[in-house]
């Protein structure tokens, strides 16, 4: 199979190959609990990622989300409802990322996300680049 590492980068690599591979990587954080953000920096780390924790994320355990920074996370559904429960009454009035980050004392990089998962969920908006409002 052909998966684009980059723009313009297309390697040619078995699924097992690729797997293998990550195996060691992921291995481990199969046994964490709860399950933290997961983070892949190109396509080919997320979809052998989401063929290993296929079943976590059929039972909506972990969201998959491709974020404006261009990376793809596996989001526990438990930091989702976290993050998210935090950010709406904030978001009744049209903030920004920054003010976000400081309004809530939460790191921008899950904020980042669970903003993208909610967009995708249809909970918030973006009304012009990097403004986000929660739908009522």
């Amino acid at each position: 199979e052909f998966f684009e590492v980059e723009p313009g980068l297309l390697v040619l690599a078995s699924r097992e190959y690729i797997e293998s591979r990550l195996k060691k990587i992921i291995a481990p954080l199969v046994q964490l609990q709860p399950l933290p953000l997961l983070v892949f920096l190109n396509e080919v780390e997320a979809v052998a990622a989401s063929h290993k924790f296929e079943v976590q994320v059929k039972r909506g355990e972990l969201i998959p989300v491709f974020a404006p920074d261009k990376k793809y996370y596996l989001l526990p559904s438990t930091l989702y409802s976290q993050v998210a429960a935090k950010l709406s009454p904030l978001l009744e009035k049209e903030k920004t990322l920054p003010v976000l980050v400081a309004e809530s004392g939460l790191p921008s990089r899950e904020i980042l996300v669970v903003l993208e998962a909610m967009k995708e969920k249809g909970e918030v908006i973006e009304k012009k680049k990097g403004y986000f409002l929660l739908v009522k």
